[in-house]
């Protein structure tokens, strides 16, 4: 049993062109190049969701014939963003993630409306993308997919991601221009992860853009920065202010365009609190509030006494002292 259901390769619908190998009907069955899925035929191998699973001879099913592509540029954001909201549908928020966001101040009606979902298991992620592909959506050029080469040959779309939750990356204009994944057990590059696929066949990468995090009520005009998008979620709810999070302290540039795009005449960066301890952190603050100011940017710096970001410090109800910066 367990052998007849371990293959990676997916399966596709019969037509009239490919009917069923076993009842040899046109519809409602499904097949791939070693098994077949008769929903008429028994055998000793039940689908929990229907049909029964048969072996199929060496030769007898073709594997379905999908020519590899190179790596592709990105596509436009607006393609981006419909393949990424019509991803993040098909799947769902396991209850140790609900709880995590919960845990580190989020709503549930935030939770829901930012679109923060699960990395699905292993054996789904090709039913996914296949589902995907009839619906209409090419995911070609879409950063975190790739065609994957099937064990009995061909090639198919797929996705890689390390267990953990997506959290959508919006631009200006709040469009998903990507996916950050917050991995269930941090490894030694960190806690996060851009959905990302450069070097495999088809696949693109996100490259890494900053996330324009928006409130439901404005309270603060002031565009605020942080580390990280899923902080910067958590910080526009509580001040009630845009913030930008940027992927890490020294890629700021994003920041900068995505500042101007919103038109903001007056800046309020907020990097982490042992920024103290990191020279590279400080130099990166220093290197931003010059650039902002060469701009005629007004810039303010964030300052509080407990709590390592200012998410933490907010949630916890710590005092936030803002400075304005007039010094180069």
């Amino acid at each position: 049993m367990q052998a007849l259901r371990d293959t990676s390769e997916p399966f596709r619908r019969v037509s009239r062109r490919e009917p069923c190998p076993i009842c040899g009907r046109t519809d409602w069955c499904g097949i791939n190049s070693r098994l077949a899925v008769c929903m008429r035929v028994e055998s000793d191998y039940p689908v929990s969701n229907g049909g029964w699973l048969h072996k199929l001879a060496p030769g007898m099913v073709k594997e379905e014939d999908i020519a590899p592509a190179e790596t592709n540029p990105a596509a436009p954001v607006a393609i981006k963003d419909r393949a990424y909201r019509a991803f993040l549908n098909s799947l769902h928020l396991l209850p140790e993630h609900k709880k995590d966001l919960l845990r580190r101040g989020l709503s549930e009606e935030k939770i829901t409306g930012n679109g923060y979902k699960s990395v699905p298991a292993l054996m789904e992620r090709w039913r996914i993308c296949r589902e995907l592909k009839e619906q209409g959506y090419a995911l070609s050029g879409i950063p975190g997919f790739y065609q994957a080469r099937g064990r009995y040959g061909g090639f198919y779309w797929t996705f890689k991601a390390l267990p953990g939750y997506f959290i959508p990356v919006r631009d200006s204009e709040g469009r998903i221009q990507a996916l950050q994944i917050r991995l269930d057990k941090p490894d030694s590059y960190g806690k996060y992860r851009f959905f990302s696929t450069p070097n495999q066949t088809g696949g693109s990468s996100s490259g890494a853009p900053c996330h324009v995090a928006r409130p439901e009520e404005l309270k603060d005009r002031r565009v605020w920065v942080t580390e990280g998008p899923l902080k910067a979620d958590i910080a526009s709810r509580y001040l009630g202010s845009v913030f930008i999070g940027v992927p890490g302290a020294s890629n700021w540039r994003p920041a900068v365009e995505a500042i101007q795009e919103l038109g903001a005449r007056e800046v309020v960066i907020a990097y982490d609190r042992d920024k103290i301890l990191k020279d590279a952190v400080k130099r990166a603050e220093r290197e931003l509030k010059a650039n902002l100011r060469r701009k005629g940017i007004r810039v303010f710096i964030a300052s509080w006494n407990q709590e390592k970001g200012i998410d933490d410090a907010l949630v916890s109800g710590c005092e936030i002292t803002v400075k304005e910066e007039r010094g180069a």
